[in-house]
């Protein structure tokens, strides 16, 4: 079931992303970076350094639609996480505005320490707020949870009963 729902997420995006971009003057393509880091919050001793980036539209009240990539190292271990996700990011509002929706989904490939790569399911909803503006980017700031469908897997200190991996997400970031 679980596979199946990230097949139909990873073909919405395929099918999506593209069209965007394809139909969009140069000025309303987008790209950014951010720096965070993510606080486990379910007690699995993984909380993370996060580098994310990402590409897309952007235009009328979407600030951002379009694909990204991250990398998750986890601080106290040398699990790292690879999320594969569709961003969506709006103020909901064609005017500038202060806040704004932030949201990613996709698939996570989590690098286990026992030389293991396992995939789940990605979700990060947030809210941002926008520090500064000029005519060609835009610094933000999002607060976020993250949800790592990271499942049990056995490893060199023992077995880790994880049935998902919960964290509460600071990012800064530009777009361009």
């Amino acid at each position: 079931m679980r596979q199946k729902a990230i097949a139909l997420l990873l073909a919405i995006m395929a099918a999506i992303v593209p069209g965007a971009i394809h139909a969009q003057t140069p000025s309303h393509f987008v790209w950014g970076a951010d720096l965070g880091g993510g606080i486990d919050l379910s007690s699995h001793d993984m909380s993370t350094l996060n580098l994310d980036a990402y590409f897309g539209y952007r235009g009328g009240i979407v600030d951002a639609l379009g694909v990204g990539a991250a990398i998750n190292m986890m601080v106290n271990n040398s699990n790292r996480a690879f999320p594969v996700y569709a961003l969506f990011r709006s103020s909901f509002r064609t005017a500038p505005s202060l806040c704004f929706f932030d949201l990613r989904g996709g698939i996570v490939f989590n690098n286990l320490s026992d030389n293991t790569t396992r995939s789940g399911l990605y979700l990060s909803p947030g809210i941002g707020v926008n520090l500064a503006r000029g005519k060609n980017f835009r610094s933000y700031l999002t607060l976020s949870y993250v949800y790592n469908g990271m499942q049990p897997y056995e490893s060199p200190e023992g077995y880790n009963d994880i049935d998902g991996l919960h964290q509460a997400c600071v990012r800064i970031g530009v777009a361009f």
